[in-house]
């Protein structure tokens, strides 16, 4: 089944937002279209890593940085060392290039981590930038004379752009066509709303509606050890430890894609119901350290999820907000403002000592929320922009880890 993503806000209009959406389809190659994937995606590999060992040996020995624009010039040479290479469509090598340098950019500016080799396992992708249609039901992109069988579950909108094709672990084809769209801001409403996140629920409105935590990894928890210790029995480079690798990976993939629905759609629903929606600056990275509430913390999605609210509020008019990270929302009364010295985890609800009200901890603390979120500074159009640039930059470094 056909997802769609989306990424970033490009410019901010009064009437119009003009974004960048990416639209994803299953692709169903054949036999001789699957070899030619696999070129490209071992030749893009083999550019990404070639200069990326390029660049950390100049810089190790000589205390000098090549440029991204100098390992483009040496890409011919480097096809006539490699003949192999001509069989690739060059701007996919290009393009290669170009992630490298987008890479160690996120490292320069502290959005990532410094820049790791490309591995023959996991995801697997190469880009194609133009030249690239669909037509009857089938993909053409350079250098395949013939159409990649395609399921367009719905057609893309906009302007096309970009053309990514990707592996998955569990052995499924991919095509990502980012598009150039324009989206109208959706009717203002009266409504605001504060959100608690937890794990006891998943989110806790100031409405008082308490979404229940789905729990989607743990729902595949015994099935996992099942199939893991089944893998772990196959003889390795045997063609049953394959299927027993495919089973795991398409099993992981379900848990990610039913994850991330189910964030879309409340995302979605939250982003169409309310004008203003607040929530609290969760270091996430941090709680995951927490070796009790690693996994549930994990499997929640929190910071996705919050990605999803930033985006969507930009595209369709809304307002965004977070409250500083340290505030004691928990441990402040909605009603009087008085904040308790202590209040521990395990402590689902508190009595004010000052007004006597009776608190439910993550009702109270939704309340607070869209209190506080109210009296905080939004962003300008300026910032908005730079702050989406740059989560555009910490996408594409998270991206190049997984890979």
């Amino acid at each position: 089944m056909g997802l769609s993503l989306v990424y970033t806000m490009v410019i901010i209009n009064i009437k119009m937002a003009i974004v960048f959406k990416t639209f994803k389809y299953r692709l169903y190659p054949n036999k001789e279209q699957k070899v030619f994937l696999e070129k490209h995606f071992g030749g893009c590999r083999f550019v990404y890593n070639y200069f990326l060992a390029l660049r950390s040996e100049k810089y190790k020995t000589e205390k000098k940085n090549v440029s991204g624009f100098e390992c483009e010039r040496m890409l011919p040479s480097l096809k006539k060392e490699f003949s192999w290479l001509k069989e690739i469509n060059s701007q996919s090598l290009q393009q290669a290039v170009l992630n490298l340098e987008r890479a160690f950019q996120g490292f320069f500016k502290k959005l990532g981590g410094y820049p790791c080799f490309k591995k023959k396992k996991g995801r697997q992708s190469f880009l194609v930038p133009q030249h690239f249609r669909i037509e009857n039901n089938k993909l053409f992109i350079p250098k395949l004379k013939s159409g990649i069988k395609i399921k367009p579950h719905r057609f893309p909108e906009g302007t096309p752009k970009t053309l990514t094709i990707s592996k998955e672990p569990s052995g499924k084809y991919y095509a990502s066509i980012t598009c150039e769209v324009e989206i109208e801001p959706l009717p203002k409403r009266d409504s605001e709303v504060g959100i608690d996140l937890g794990l006891e629920h998943f989110a806790t409105l100031s409405t008082g509606e308490k979404v229940d935590y789905p729990r989607f990894l743990l729902k595949s928890e015994r099935k996992l050890r099942s199939l893991h210790r089944w893998l772990s029995r196959k003889k390795k480079g045997s063609h049953n430890r394959e299927k027993a690798r495919l089973r795991v990976a398409r099993l992981y993939e379900k848990t990610r894609n039913q994850r991330v629905d189910f964030l879309h759609k409340l995302s979605k629903r939250l982003i169409s119901e309310n004008q203003a929606i607040y929530l609290e600056d969760l270091n996430v990275k941090g709680m995951v350290r927490n070796r009790y509430l690693s996994k549930a913390i994990s499997d929640s999605g929190w910071g996705e999820f919050v990605r999803q609210l930033e985006y969507k509020s930009l595209w369709y008019g809304r307002t965004f907000r977070q409250i500083p990270r340290f505030y004691p929302s928990s441990k402040e009364c909605s009603i009087c403002h008085f904040v308790i010295p202590k209040l521990e985890l395990s402590q689902r609800s508190w009595v004010c000592p000052n007004c006597g009200t009776v608190h439910d901890r993550d009702l109270n603390a939704s309340v607070v929320i869209e209190q506080v979120g109210r009296g905080t500074p939004e962003l300008t159009p300026v910032e908005k922009r730079t702050a989406t640039s740059l989560l555009s930059m910490r996408q594409v470094a998270s991206m190049k880890q997984e890979a």
